[in-house]
């Protein structure tokens, strides 16, 4: 064999590998994905439901993110599950019931406003399990390379959990909440987004807690680089309101907002949040129904953001 052949059938070879192994790369590969936070920590595990690998979004435009997520959602290509804790509102119900000494310590005179209350309220749950139905997509900058760890994601939620938490104290309660949600996270140096937008309903077995519907959004933006008081860019914002399903009475709503104080200086960034919890006798029913009228609870939680 001459050494122009040779050459040839060896050019040849390395093509089919080559495009081959790119083959290989196209098929669509189940992946964990993790998130540590104060208030919410999970572990995920992307599974896809067709041979199609995740799309990957590439824009800095929110509305085109949106737009990208929510095409053909309504046929799921991926199927997430995930287990989720809540360690802040987790450590509000232990301090409660097994340090009530130091709970009550908490208490601001006679004004009712408890601060280890206002620390670790916000989650009427300590945990869940979910399976999400929906499509995946990453996230990537233009001009940004990898974008693995940036994730959207729209579709449909099904969580279960079997314990609710009422004022910082935990009662036995099956429940199960179906949702639709388009949620996300762009985290790059000196820049970071995340947002969630979620209806849905939630179901409980304990008679005494009630039924409802919820509307839910949220949004936080951090850059390092704009000005320290940029008050608009470098804040969050977390609204939720509930109605109970018999009626569609509101029970309950809560607003905190948040701001962040970034410096290119400082690897973590100091953050503020503050804000109130209302919640209508309503809510619930029989012994857990509160008999002094409506209940508002301040929120405040001081934290950094690595």
């Amino acid at each position: 064999m001459s050494s122009q052949l040779r050459n040839r059938l060896l050019f040849v070879l390395f093509c089919c590998a080559t495009g081959m192994a790119h083959a290989q790369e196209e098929i669509a590969k189940a992946e964990f994905v993790v998130e540590a936070d104060p208030y919410y920590s999970n572990i995920g595990y992307n599974i896809p439901l067709t041979g199609q690998p995740i799309p990957t979004i590439t824009s800095d435009s929110e509305a085109v993110i949106y737009r990208e997520l929510i095409q053909g959602s309504l046929i799921p290509r991926y199927m997430t599950l995930e287990a989720s804790v809540y360690p802040m509102p987790v450590l509000g119900t232990w301090l409660k019931s097994h340090q009530r000494g130091l709970y009550d310590s908490g208490e601001v005179g006679g004004s009712g406003f408890n601060l280890i209350e206002s620390l670790t309220a916000g989650f009427q749950e300590p945990w869940a399990l979910s399976a999400f139905f929906g499509n995946v997509a990453k996230l990537r900058r233009p001009g940004q390379p990898g974008g693995g760890e940036n994730y959207g994601y729209t579709g449909y939620l099904l969580n279960v959990g079997a314990k609710h938490i009422k004022n910082n104290t935990m009662v036995d309660d099956d429940w199960f909440e179906l949702e639709w949600k388009i949620k996300g996270k762009l985290d790059y140096p000196g820049r970071k987004l995340s947002w969630s937008l979620r209806g849905g309903t939630k179901v409980h077995r304990n008679p005494d807690v009630n039924d409802i519907y919820y509307l839910a959004a949220s949004r936080s933006h951090t850059e390092v680089n704009l000005p320290f008081l940029g008050w608009l860019e470098n804040a969050s914002m977390d609204m939720r309101l509930h109605f109970l399903q018999r009626d569609g009475k509101p029970v309950r709503a809560e607003l905190i907002a948040g701001k962040k104080f970034p410096s290119p200086r400082l690897d973590i960034i100091p953050t503020l949040s503050a804000g109130f919890i209302w919640n209508s006798p309503d809510e619930y029913s029989g012994p857990l129904r509160d008999r002094t009228g409506n209940r508002l609870t301040f929120i405040l939680r001081p934290s950094f953001e690595f």
